[in-house]
């Protein structure tokens, strides 16, 4: 392989696709999304000299898991990204087949990227390579050799995005892992200046502590802690990706999952002892790989892929683009349950407002809109109702609470993409609802009753579809807010 190559190949299909990315109608307004070719993971999400910075999982080249670069993205408010020159390439010896996920740390001035280098020879067979990058300004990375070579013994080579933090002048980072028995883990490595890193151990996975059978490799864990505003106690979470679990019922309905768990890490033995079950983050049909960061405010602020693996046929890809982020969103803990809140942010972006307050029996239109905010609530439940959203020509998004079954659905079969299956989350006995609803030109993501619950999935309406509708099979007290996005 010609390294020098890569940056000119780059260059190359920005020019000839960018028109064509540009000229299509489900481009995001207010999520990162790739300028052409394909996006997944987003990696290295770190505050540094005053802004956010983003780094994420692209290919220049086609719409193809292929060709994994670094692009990256800055911001002051984690709406307005700017775009910057591509941070690292599949350009060295330890990458050429791929530079795979990983994760930021600032560290005395200087902004720090792990990450995980993939090789493979003419028969396919994979080397994994845990790399750092580091930069003065943010914006030019200087790459150092391999800091951990392939994997420790009783492990496949699928060993892969390093998640870093550092507590009490050390610095620790968790793997996702491949067991020899082809069971998914998350190990845990330490280094006392960076550079040098020591396995310390298989913490959590399948068929390990009180888990059985937990599918086949976990990719893209985060560890971090936050203080349950309830009770006022520090929590421990271990996010993990576990790849081949079955669905049941109206769980583990994407090819693949995202969740987390409760519990304590103990850096002696070491082991993350889990005190929860695994749940999943995201109720909807495109989230993966979410990375958190903390900020200067305090907040721990997360972003996802608005995507899942293997799951690749949607209708941009003729126009030679594929995927894109989630919007940002602020983690808290309360009363032992992980909620998701839009980040505060968001008020700033809101345009032309418009209100509904009544009672609703039947279907009503209150509104249009292709990119907006709205927030819903719904009093005196007596029956179903819910939402219809980019309503027009073959499309319509509903979110709907069945009354029977106490489950908040939502359906997105009526439009361009080829997965028409639905997704529910159980509720419960509900008298009052509110939900908090953002739409952009492809995408929507839904937050229950203060995020409680979270959905977030791509939708692809006709280009003029932009009715709300309001529906209630009983009469609903309904109260409205929508604002259109600046």
């Amino acid at each position: 392989m010609d390294f020098k190559q890569v940056k000119e190949n780059e260059e190359k299909a920005v020019l000839k696709n960018k028109n064509v990315v540009d000229s299509d109608f489900w481009r995001q307004k207010y999520h990162i999304q790739g300028i052409v070719g394909l996006i997944n993971d987003p990696n290295g999400f770190s505050q540094f000299n005053g802004e956010y910075h983003m780094f994420y999982q692209w290919n220049p080249l086609s719409t193809e898991h292929k060709n994994k670069t670094w692009a990256h993205s800055k911001s002051h408010d984690l709406l307005h990204w700017e775009r910057c020159e591509t941070a690292l390439r599949p350009d060295t010896w330890y990458s050429k087949n791929g530079v795979y996920s990983g994760s930021g740390i600032v560290i005395d001035g200087k902004l720090y990227l792990f990450y995980t280098g993939n090789v493979k020879d003419a028969e396919g067979n994979r080397e994994s390579y845990q790399c750092i990058a580091v930069s003065e300004d943010g914006e030019h990375f200087d790459r150092w050799e391999p800091s951990i070579v392939n994997q420790p013994d009783g492990y496949t080579r699928h060993i892969r995005d390093p998640k870093i933090w550092e507590k009490d002048g050390k610095y620790y980072a968790v793997l996702g892992i491949q067991s020899e028995k082809l069971e998914g883990k998350v190990v845990l490595y330490s280094s006392e200046n960076i550079k040098d890193w020591k396995f310390e151990g298989e913490i959590a996975g399948a068929n390990h502590g009180k888990l059985k059978d937990f599918g086949f490799m976990w990719e893209c864990p985060d560890y971090f802690q936050l203080k349950d505003e309830k009770t006022g106690k520090v929590v421990d979470l271990l996010v993990a990706l576990p790849q081949g679990l079955e669905p049941q019922g109206d769980l583990y309905n994407n090819k693949y999952q995202t969740g987390y768990f409760f519990g304590k890490l103990d850096y002696e033995k070491p082991e993350f002892e889990i005190s929860s079950e695994f749940v999943e983050i995201d109720r909807g049909h495109d989230f993966y790989a979410p990375q958190s960061m903390e900020d200067d405010k305090g907040r721990r602020i997360v972003v996802g892929w608005m995507g899942v693996p293997e799951d690749e046929d949607f209708p941009t890809v003729k126009n030679e683009w594929i995927h894109c982020l989630t919007l940002p969103r602020e983690l808290k803990v309360r009363d032992g349950k992980l909620y998701q809140e839009p980040i505060s942010e968001m008020v700033s972006i809101r345009g032309e407002k418009m209100e509904f307050e009544g009672f609703v029996k039947g279907e009503k239109e209150i509104g249009k809109g292709k990119t907006y905010e709205l927030i819903a609530k719904f009093n005196d439940i007596s029956s179903d109702f819910g939402l219809k959203l980019r309503v027009g020509k073959d499309s319509e998004t509903v979110v709907k609470f069945d009354f029977e079954d106490k489950k908040l659905v939502l359906d997105r079969s009526c439009g361009a993409q080829a997965d028409k299956s639905v997704r529910k989350v159980f509720l419960g006995d509900r008298k009052d609802l509110e939900l908090r609803i953002f739409v952009d030109n492809s995408s929507v993501e839904i937050f229950v009753n203060n995020g409680e619950e979270v959905f977030s999935s791509r939708i692809f309406p006709s280009e003029n579809a932009d009715k709300i509708i309001v529906f209630a099979e009983n009469e609903t007290k309904v109260k409205l807010e929508k604002w259109e996005w600046q």
